[in-house]
């Protein structure tokens, strides 16, 4: 008798069930498997899946992405195409576990790992387990070590890792340190929407008190101001129910932080501006609205001159044709500039015009030279004719997931081989190497730990050699629990 899955038996309810449910699966994704499907908004598509079947919007696209990954793999395609064997939860395994590969994963792997797969859930026994997601991933994170073992860090000690620095949202970590030379510290970490909270706190106390940000953080620390200034937190987000915030200079909210946010602006005053009317809003005002103050310092991120990095918000917003020549306060004719650059083009000495396709910035100079500045908002990218607002392929989501899958597993594997040789340095360039690589930020950098260095030992033996100790008169001995120090019959050292 040929064999077969556990989920396959005939006459069994339960397995009929569940073969329907791996159908409707199908049926809904299969459009996906195909190696040149196209999906012009990634996000829409999910939507659509989730209303018209009742589920999540996070299950259609764990549906989308898994289906995809059929692409790569023809050999698993067709036997998934013949059987329905593989439901989404194991897909989605097999996509997520792979994606580590990015660059990696040329024509010759994916051909091995495809006959693999293939030989996995081809049953070679009677009523066999179906393999599960967590064993799917553990076969083929081997099989990617063999490949790069730079991918296939300890999943244990990615584990512990972020255990000790992950909190629950609105939670911060504080160390405060000191060192060798005399000098101290203090790191604080948490999650965006709590950081971003206290640098605003903070700016806006430097503000009222005219300090720079470093005094104005050392006297509320220190207790010397005790000021309650209002504290205004910007953050953007998509119409899409359930998405993420981008909060500016911290980035993006995780799932749990999106909901926590959502929590916090229930229980706070919150005034919503959409940018799409933005985007085309008018003003016969010189100074423009509030929401194309804002839209502009999102597109803009910093002042647009050429390498100056002074943040959009702390800049002037210059009308480039000026508004007293018949210029109008609207966004495209609006730019950060800071005072000093700004100057530099009211005076005439510089000229500026953007690029309506690359939303880059051409500076243009009386002696007929140029430089070109690019907008570094987050926002920019969305504002272009190339690339509508939000909207992202299958392709693009599917390589910002390989991307970003690879991104930490090298930073995790570089942290545990420094836990292994204590080559601080090498570590953190390896992890500095893939952030300007990838443009991401690794989370779980290592503390360094301090060198026996041989001054350090040095010192230690001139102490001992003035206390007329030496190493080996030390003993350490371990006692049982139920060792009774003032029992005189039992020696309480060595």
């Amino acid at each position: 008798m040929d064999g077969y899955f556990a989920t396959e038996r005939e006459g069994c309810p339960a397995a009929a069930a569940g073969q329907a449910r791996r159908e409707a699966e199908f049926q809904i994704f299969h459009r996906y498997v195909r190696p040149l499907a196209e999906v012009d908004d990634f996000e829409l598509e999910a939507c659509s899946i989730a209303l018209a079947t009742g589920e999540s919007q996070n299950w259609a696209e764990t549906g989308i992405l898994g289906y995809s990954v059929l692409a790569d793999l023809p050999q698993l395609r067709e036997l998934q195409e013949e059987t329905r064997r593989l439901d989404v939860r194991r897909l989605s395994a097999i996509e997520s576990t792979l994606n580590r590969l990015n660059d990696l994963a040329t024509p010759d792997i994916l051909a091995d790992i495809d006959e693999y797969l293939v030989k996995v859930f081809t049953p070679r026994r009677v009523g066999a387990e179906l393999p599960s997601p967590s064993s799917l991933r553990r076969r083929l994170r081997e099989r990617i070590q063999r490949i790069d073992s730079d991918l296939a860090p300890s999943q244990k000690k990615i584990k512990d890792r972020k255990k000790r620095k992950d909190a629950p949202f609105g939670t911060c970590r504080g160390c405060f340190y000191g060192q060798d030379d005399g000098d101290a510290g203090l790191s604080v970490s948490g999650d965006a929407a709590t950081i971003g909270l206290m640098e605003r706190y903070t700016e806006q106390v430097a503000r009222e008190h005219k300090l720079s940000q470093d005094d104005a953080l050392e006297a509320i620390l220190t207790g010397r101001l005790r000021d309650t200034p209002k504290v205004v937190l910007y953050m953007f987000t998509s119409k899409t129910p359930g998405s993420s915030y981008y909060i500016p200079n911290f980035g993006w909210t995780d799932a749990e932080g999106t909901a926590a946010v959502e929590e916090m602006l229930e229980s706070a005053a919150t005034h919503v501006v959409d940018l799409d009317e933005a985007e085309q809003a008018e003003t016969e005002a010189y100074a423009p609205t509030t929401a194309i103050r804002a839209l502009v310092q999102a597109r803009d991120g910093v002042c647009l001159w050429p390498g100056c990095n002074v943040k959009a918000e702390n800049c002037q917003l210059d009308h480039r044709i000026p508004f007293d020549e018949g210029g109008k306060t609207t966004p495209s004719n609006l730019f950060s500039l800071c005072a000093h650059h700004h100057n530099l083009k009211t005076d005439r000495r510089v000229f500026y015009v953007p690029d309506p396709v690359t939303g880059e910035i051409v500076w243009l100079h009386a002696d007929g030279t140029f430089h070109v500045a690019e907008p570094e908002g987050y926002l920019t990218g969305y504002l272009q004719p190339a690339h509508p607002r939000w909207k992202t392929t299958l392709e693009q989501r599917r390589q910002k997931r390989k991307d970003r899958a690879e991104f930490y597993h090298r930073c995790h594997s570089a942290v545990e081989q420094y836990e292994n040789d204590w080559d601080y340095d090498t570590c953190m360039a390896t992890i500095r190497a893939m952030e300007d690589r990838f443009g991401m930020t690794f989370e779980y950098p290592p503390r360094k730990e301090p060198e026996d260095t041989p001054q350090l030992l040095a010192a230690l033996e001139e102490h001992l050699r003035d206390l007329e100790l030496s190493p080996e008169d030390f003993y350490v001995r371990d006692y049982p629990l139920d060792h009774d120090f003032g029992d005189p019959e039992v020696p309480s050292y060595a």
